[in-house]
């Protein structure tokens, strides 16, 4: 990272990218730092390499399967249907027929009230050997969440997701696959404003993770996040 320091931040900017992966940066902080991130490339891979770190200190938790029905309520909420404009939700008792046509026309005509939200898919194919997974991301919610589709997780390896957000552009580490081959991730908004387009890949790794903030092992799999 650079070595200029001209931040009130305790511990410098350093010790903020710790702060900013824990999520413990007020919205302010948060943004000063995402400005300062975008002019120094460095700041990026400490963020990568604190994220990594974090994920490491799991590792001695025994892996566990969650219940079928959890997953099932995780993702009824992160990708439920947007809810209804309340003026839909009160039409039906308006006081005339005639003018709930005449309103529901012009704010179809007009796209007034009506929700803007994009989603995006990945279908992560495989690359070396058999491993395959799909991916989905919520544009509204910053979430994205990946899951194993084919294939096996190594028991002696870890599984890394990468973000790579055009050609020639350094691959992000989103963190670790858990060990059915899984991820949700929250996205903070200087990550989510690269997902249309973006590359998703899966590299094969040391355990806790590659040491460099790169991708050091084989491409297992990747997708295209293409818009829904």
């Amino acid at each position: 990272m650079s070595a200029d320091d001209d931040t009130d931040l305790p511990g410098g900017w350093e010790a903020a990218a710790a702060e900013y992966v824990l999520g413990l940066l007020s919205e302010d902080e948060a943004q000063g730092f995402e400005a300062r991130m975008r002019e120094d490339p460095d700041l990026e891979q400490d963020v990568a390499a604190w994220r990594d770190h974090f994920a490491t200190l799991t590792d001695p938790v025994a892996a566990q399967a969650p219940p079928p029905r959890v997953w099932g309520r995780i993702e009824s909420d992160l990708f439920k249907p947007a809810r209804k404009p309340i003026w839909r939700q009160l039409l039906p008792y308006g006081v005339g027929a005639v003018l709930g046509a005449t309103l529901a026309w012009a704010v179809f005509v007009s796209g007034v009230l009506v929700p803007q939200e994009v989603d995006f898919r990945a279908a992560l194919e495989p690359v070396e050997g058999t491993l395959a997974l799909t991916a989905r991301f919520d544009a509204q919610s910053g979430v994205l969440a990946v899951d194993l589709a084919q294939g096996d997780v190594p028991a002696d390896r870890a599984l890394e997701l990468w973000l790579i957000a055009g050609e020639g552009v350094a691959p992000v580490s989103l963190g670790l696959l858990d060990a059915s081959g899984g991820a949700v991730r929250s996205l903070r908004p200087l990550l989510a404003e690269r997902v249309p387009g973006a590359t998703l890949a899966v590299s094969e790794e040391p355990p806790g993770g590659s040491p460099t903030g790169a991708p050091t092992g084989p491409v297992r799999a990747a997708g295209q996040l293409i818009a829904t």
